[in-house]
């Protein structure tokens, strides 16, 4: 027995069992055991379980620590002296299938907010430990955030993809937490783009409905909280600039606002030796689709050229004045670039974060 792809995705999304049954076993299964028992469920969030990804107040400041401890550890395998954690205000209300607290911190008290996410596919190694830095850096540094600025740093999205002696693309559920954000066409073109473009490829897998991750639900709720003006979202080994949001891929004139929000990608480019910039597609499921495309959130991927764990001390040099240059560049959404009616909101019955520092 096999169930499409669409069944599959609608009967997780109205939070019904998922099942399936390998086929060479199907007829086995069918005379010797209950049906039940032939059925194995299809793990995803949804507001109905999503209580068993949050981390009691009491467990808080302990899984954050042993989970630093585990990345350290990593770190070192990796050939890294960082104590990535040290010094830094973690805060974390989630955790993964892996029991893994989701961590990030924030920096400043002004109004204009940028969000900066590392670590979504873990295997590209060098955006993790160049994330945990900026939080270190802006946690050593008071005075570099200042009062007009504030930031939020969420260093590792997928911490169980990285906490292995080989990290992956993937989560512990093995889903691409950049194709799995809910966008108008994940419906339409995820699965498409799944198989004919990457040939079905595991590392690459959407996932079977949308937001199914809780990693996923994680960073649309640091976007739905903190309401950042722009993004920054580190990633290797392509090496470029891309820009998706207001004036993105716009052939007719733009306003003197979108203009402004595409200058952002060019201002970091110049303060990091004037690193490429390309104007890349965005993908069904994609950050760049769901926040800069549908959300209108200025939304910038840097892409370090290479994934080689040596180059970290490289890639900070070379790129700390443009991510910094993306935390001061003077951009607020503003009504005209503001189009919500075009964009599905995010349910609030998952819960709004609980912002406690640790």
């Amino acid at each position: 027995m096999r169930l499409s792809f669409g069944i599959l995705s609608l009967v997780a999304a109205l939070g019904l069992t998922v099942v399936g049954i390998p086929r060479a076993e199907a007829k086995l299964v069918r005379a010797r055991r209950p049906l039940d028992d032939a059925f194995a469920p299809i793990p995803y969030v949804s507001p109905a379980n999503f209580r068993a990804a949050s981390i009691a107040d009491a467990d808080q400041k302990k899984a954050i620590a042993t989970f630093c401890a585990d990345v350290e550890a990593q770190f070192k395998h990796w050939g890294w002296s960082d104590k990535p954690c040290d010094g830094v205000a973690w805060r974390a209300d989630l955790k993964t299938r892996g029991g893994r607290p989701l961590i990030y911190a924030e920096f400043g008290s002004g109004k204009a907010t940028t969000l900066l996410l590392g670590g979504v596919h873990p295997d590209e190694l060098t955006p993790v430990p160049i994330a945990f830095r900026i939080a270190r850096h802006l946690a050593e540094n008071a005075g570099v955030a200042g009062q007009d600025v504030r930031v939020i740093v969420a260093p590792l999205v997928n911490p169980d993809g990285f906490l292995k002696d080989q990290p992956t693309r993937t989560n512990g559920s093995g889903v691409d937490l950049n194709r799995n954000f809910f966008t108008f066409d994940w419906y339409q073109k995820a699965k498409k783009y799944w198989q004919d473009l990457r040939e079905r490829s595991p590392k690459h897998f959407p996932g079977y409905v949308p937001n199914s991750e809780v990693e996923t639900i994680f960073q649309i709720q640091l976007i739905d909280d903190y309401r950042p003006d722009k993004i920054l979202s580190v990633h290797a080994p392509l090496g470029f600039l891309d820009y998706d949001g207001p004036g993105d891929q716009k052939v007719t004139r733009l306003s003197p606002t979108q203009e402004k929000a595409r200058r952002l990608v060019t201002s970091i480019s110049e303060k990091a030796d004037n690193y490429k910039v390309v104007d890349y597609n965005f993908f069904p499921g994609s950050l760049g689709n769901y926040a800069g495309n549908e959300r209108h959130i200025p939304t910038v991927t840097l892409e370090f050229e290479t994934t080689d764990p040596k180059k970290v001390d490289t890639y900070w040099k070379q790129f700390l004045p443009g991510i910094m240059q993306s935390i001061h560049y003077p951009y607020s959404l503003t009504p005209d670039v503001i189009e919500t009616h075009d964009a599905p909101p995010f349910s609030a019955v998952y819960g709004p974060m609980k912002k406690r520092t640790i």
